[in-house]
């Protein structure tokens, strides 16, 4: 897309950046691709290809931050969006700017951008703040829904809808692609705009009609309604046992000396405590954890998953009267949402990188549990969220019954 920018809004600037003494360079160019695209792995990055050495790694840490996701997108999305929202931003940017500064980091010998240890705090409220506007706005249910809604129409508009694109290089004539086969060239994408959904709306066509029937309970606020949303069992990972081990060794050695009972708010372990944490740490032995299975991948559900779930809530036909409803599973719509604080179940902090005011140029992490107790354990949930394309009340009501019913078959929690 940035090849497709330079390119098509002016192939003499393009020419003038390269040309000029103080000009962009190809090195320049695949600097800020690589800029836009951000760096996955440092150790498995060709230098020479990227357009800067390997000491100005932490320019990599600007835009796009794939170590922590500590960037200036975050910044610039949260100050919007809790604007638009009237959401109270609790992350302050312009003092994380302030104290930044880059250190060599002796772990990996790259350059990273470290920020004060005092502000570890301010970072926790950056992913929290994060979490707030995915739940409220980015994942909040009806906005799910809604683009649901939209992709259902546009994939029923698929092949009806023309978009042109670039030049068949052997004659003028112009591409044309479909809704899906769009991204495939930059000019159609870019001509991919809103004017879609307004074009199957007020279409007269018929092949269009099942799609604009969606998009007019979109714009009647007859979406989809939702039912109720389930917690996914968390299983404990081998992770967070060992943890949980090194927290119990560690207890277990923090005994309070006898004639200090005094220092027992700074220190409340006695030896009777001591001694049960370390059984209960030896009884989590090396032999128990190699039993322990692998975490599961659980990853995102695919489509089958969908139609499969949605298949079992039409079959799950409640015990007694189901209202003389009869349910199908295309009656039905499954989503699961996610929630996280940028890095799956990790926790983002474990990756930055901070400093003090003494030793300055020394670069360290710092492990939550010497930052507060009251941070969250877990970093990652995911809520499975059941709707219904009928809407009347007596179909809300049997469809109710039908997911109490999977819930039931599923081991899963009951629907408040």
């Amino acid at each position: 897309m940035f090849d497709h920018l330079v390119e098509s809004n002016n192939k003499k600037l393009e020419l003038e950046m390269k040309n000029k003494e103080n000009g962009l360079t190809d090195d320049d160019l695949n600097f800020i691709k690589k800029l836009i695209e951000g760096l996955k792995d440092p150790t498995e990055v060709q230098w020479s290809e990227i357009g800067r050495k390997k000491d100005k790694f932490f320019l990599f840490e600007i835009v796009a931050n794939k170590s922590n996701g500590i960037d200036v997108d975050k910044f610039d999305y949260f100050a919007r969006d809790c604007y638009h929202l009237g959401m109270k931003n609790n992350f302050d940017h312009l003092r994380f700017i302030q104290f930044a500064r880059v250190i060599k980091v002796e772990k990996d010998g790259l350059n990273h951008i470290c920020s004060r240890d005092k502000e570890v705090g301010n970072l926790y409220d950056m992913f929290y703040t994060r979490n707030c506007l995915h739940r409220r706005a980015y994942q909040h249910k009806v906005n799910k829904i809604i683009e649901y809604m939209i992709a259902e129409a546009f994939v029923k508009a698929d092949g009806l809808i023309k978009i042109e694109g670039s030049k068949l290089p052997e004659c003028s004539q112009r591409q044309i692609f479909t809704l899906s086969t769009a991204i495939g060239d930059m000019e159609a994408y870019t001509n991919l705009t809103d004017h879609v959904f307004e074009q199957i709306l007020h279409s007269s066509s018929v092949e269009l009609a099942e799609a604009k029937e969606i998009l007019k309970r979109i714009i009647s606020r007859d979406h989809y309604r939702f039912l109720d949303e389930i917690k996914a069992i968390q299983v404990p990972t081998l992770e967070k046992i060992l943890s949980l081990k090194e927290e119990l060794d560690q207890a277990s050695q923090n005994v309070c000396p006898e004639g200090h009972e005094i220092d027992r708010i700074l220190n409340p372990f006695n030896q009777e405590t001591a001694d049960a944490c370390r059984n209960i740490a030896d009884a989590i032995s090396q032999a128990v954890l190699q039993t322990f299975p692998p975490k599961p991948q659980t990853g995102k559900p695919t489509e089958e998953m969908y139609h499969h779930w949605e298949e079992e809530l039409a079959a799950a036909v409640p015990e007694g009267d189901d209202g003389g409803v009869t349910l199908k599973p295309e009656d039905f719509v499954v989503l699961v949402a996610t929630f996280d604080y940028g890095m799956k179940d990790k926790d983002p902090i474990n990756n930055v990188y901070f400093y003090n005011k003494i030793k300055r140029d020394k670069a360290f992490n710092i492990p939550k549990n010497q930052v507060s107790k009251l941070l969250p354990e877990c970093f990652s949930e995911q809520l499975i969220r059941v709707y219904s394309k009928k809407t009347d009340d007596q179909s809300l009501k049997a469809a109710r019954k039908h997911l109490k019913k999977w819930c039931e078959d599923k081991g899963l929690p009951k629907p408040q």
